[in-house]
């Protein structure tokens, strides 16, 4: 028997067991507290949802939606849950101005209008307002995070530049994920989904509150077919370099996984105002590797991410706020199509909020960040980095200072510093002002311009490979380090609206210009032998600019969304290398979701993605796409259970194959698949 079968039968005999033990009346069920959570928040207006819509992620403060001085889309707790879906970059997919790419079953190219590879910086990943990027590579590592989907409260993605918030890298935006606090989800919850291809998705938490100390323990094991198996071992191949096909032999899909997720949390209430909170989570990873560069070795990636936070909270008399915290990022990883490495961050964080007076309020803060990087390598073939191990230390510090001038009018500065020790010091900023067309600001207008930067992570300035050997000792990529890079700059120019035009209706309209100075790219050089090499280098600018509109209906039992996203892109160089994907130049969303009687709930989602065009140094554009979600859910026992079916990607059975800027291969992958869940507490 297959793996697939073997997950697929042990699922179904899971769900079967469950069932009988509902049906025979088990006395250890309980009420869920996500399941009653959620019924809540479908009894709701929208007027009563936005007033309990709390954003954190737009000015490091807690701000309400129609306060913001950024554009910002919302992916709640509901939305993730009633999806079905078990992959948090597919998630993101259906947010306005996210482009989404899936590049295998494993790596998705994920970005906030564009400049986005599975290795790429230019958008900051968050959780909890601590960074989640890899501190080698760069960019989001959405497979690895130690997090599981039902801990998630929401999740704020700011589609605007947010280094004057949130520091370098930032450059196009950030998606903060914010978790759910133990005391918020007590009792125990227990989840399994499979599908026909044999993936499952299998998860528990468990939470309790006693005295002044909640806790939180949650854990995970997902498992995920190739696409060959899950295309019946028939999934199409493409040289995405036809001159180079020749080179490539016995390739197939290698982008299974086997993964294993612990997470935990504690919070203690010293007092009313004082709160210190701690957790450690961990990811194993065992997954297929795939072709880089020319390279494909077909043996098992490995990889160990750890998480761990300390956070002390303190709210004064006077209504200021305070917080002290240390976190730490530790990966061991072997990537043995790429390099090996070993990474150990921490970071120290302070932030002071007080208000002047009731229009007034001041944030400053500081933090200090130490990486210290050990690369290694099994074969010539692999990434190296000379001068292997590196200490490199980040300190910075910020102001926000947000002022109400008078009933209507709001102003908000924030300015930014920081020294990078390998690179020179820079500066962040955002001036913002909020104009509400009525008293009771129900209509607003924003206009914010923005400077934020992004600084040479180790990887680009240490890269060191001998790839894809086409004759003796000459190499088609010869990656040669380089010291002398300047930091990424750009500059924002936005407008928006956001309006409640009834209790039930808003609406969100927006438009920018960003202007990019110094993106980095990879230079070709020849030395006196006729040796071809690349270095990295600060190869020119360019322009981006689009508009957005987004419509949200909610309504006693129902709920719809619509979005649509423009954005445009011009490089400034012929055949300028980004290292990246451009933005689709259209995008569009819909989504719906029924509350129907006797716990019944129905969803559906809908995506549009214009095609997207290739890192310009190579053209290899991925074709537009539709993608449209079904699932249904039955509440019952009293809602102490769920079971949910549904079938993702009813559009489209396979996707072309897709290849980021350094390989020459790509293979189809899965699309149409049907799902089970159950989930039940207990």
């Amino acid at each position: 028997m297959t793996h697939g079968n073997e997950n697929f039968a042990v699922g179904l005999q899971f769900i079967f067991t469950c069932l009988v033990l509902i049906t025979t009346g088990w006395p250890c069920f309980a009420q869920p507290s996500d399941t009653s959570g959620r019924e809540n928040l479908s009894d709701m207006s929208l007027e009563e949802l936005l007033n309990v819509s709390i954003i954190t992620s737009a000015s490091r403060q807690p701000q309400r939606i129609g306060q913001l001085t950024v554009p910002i889309s919302v992916i709640t707790a509901e939305d993730i849950h009633y999806s079905g879906l078990t992959n948090l970059a597919e998630i993101l997919q259906f947010a306005p101005g996210v482009d989404v790419l899936k590049i295998d079953r494993l790596r998705y190219a994920v970005g906030i209008h564009g400049l986005h590879e599975t290795l790429s910086d230019r958008t900051t990943l968050l959780i909890d307002g601590r960074e989640a990027d890899n501190p080698v590579y760069g960019g989001p590592d959405f497979l690895g995070l130690p997090l599981m989907l039902e801990d998630i409260e929401r999740i704020e993605i700011i589609r605007s530049p947010e280094s004057a918030a949130w520091g370098a890298n930032a450059l196009t935006g950030i998606i903060n994920i914010v978790t759910k606090r133990p005391q918020d989800v007590t009792g125990a919850l227990g989840s399994t989904t499979i599908s026909e291809f044999g993936d499952s998705y299998n998860y528990f938490r468990v939470a309790q509150k006693q005295d002044n100390w909640s806790c939180r323990i949650s854990g995970g094991y997902q498992n995920t077919e190739s696409s060959d198996d899950a295309i019946d071992g028939s999934a199409t191949y493409k040289f995405l370099r036809p001159d180079l096909s020749g080179w490539f032999d016995n390739f197939h899909a290698r982008d299974f996984a086997r993964i294993t997720r612990f997470d935990s949390e504690a919070e203690y209430a010293a007092s009313e105002d004082t709160k210190f909170r701690l957790g450690v989570g961990h990811s194993h990873i065992e997954s297929g590797d795939t072709e880089y560069g020319g390279y494909f070795p077909m043996k098992n990636i490995r990889e160990d991410h750890i998480r761990s936070f300390t956070r002390l909270e303190h709210h004064f008399d006077d209504g200021a706020t305070a917080h002290l915290q240390w976190s730490g990022k530790f990966w061991n990883a072997n990537w043995v199509n790429i390099s090996r490495f070993d990474t150990a961050e921490n970071e120290f964080e302070a932030q002071f909020d007080f208000p002047l007076n009731d229009n007034h309020l001041l944030s400053v803060g500081a933090d200090f960040k130490w990486d210290h990087v050990q690369m290694s390598r099994d074969t010539p073939e692999q990434i190296y980095m000379r001068g292997s191990p590196f200490n490199e230390y980040t300190t910075g510090a910020f102001i926000i200072d947000r002022l109400r001038i008078s009933e209507r009018l709001t102003l908000e500065g924030q300015i930014r510093g920081d020294t990078y020790t390998p690179t020179d010091p820079d500066w962040a900023g955002r001036l913002s002002a909020l104009y509400a067309l009525d008293s009771q600001r129900d209509h607003v207008l924003r206009f914010s311009v923005a400077r934020a930067f992004r600084v040479p992570l180790v990887a680009i300035r240490k890269f060191a490979s001998n790839m894809f050997e086409i004759a003796p000792s000459v190499y088609l990529f010869n990656l040669v380090p380089t010291d002398d890079l300047d930091n990424e700059e750009t500059t924002s120019l936005e407008a928006g609206y956001w309006g409640r035009l009834t209790d039930t209706f808003a609406i969100e309209a927006g438009a920018y210009y960003q202007r990019f100075d110094g993106l980095i790219g990879y230079r070709q050089t020849t030395d006196m032998l006729g040796q071809t090499f690349l270095v990295a280098d600060n190869i020119d600018g360019a322009d981006s600019w689009g508009a957005e509109l987004q419509l949200t209906f909610k309504d006693k039992g129902k709920e719809f969304s619509a979005w649509y996203s423009y954005n445009g892109f011009e490089y400034d160089a012929p055949l300028q290398d980004l290292k990246a994907f451009l933005p689709s130049r259209h995008k569009a969303g819909l989504t719906g979701r029924l509350f129907l009687l006797a716990g019944w709930v129905v969803n559906a989602q809908y995506r549009f993605a214009d095609t997207t065009l290739g890192n310009p140094s190579h053209g290899i554009n991925a074709e537009s796409s539709n993608r449209l979600d079904l699932v249904i859910s039955k509440s019952f026992a009293q809602n102490k259970c769920e079971m949910m079916i549904g079938v993702q990607d009813i559009l489209d059975k396979t996707h072309n194959p897709i290849a980021e800027s350094i390989q020459f291969t790509g293979h189809e992958t899965p699309g149409r698949m049907f799902f089970a869940r159950l989930q039940f507490a207990f």
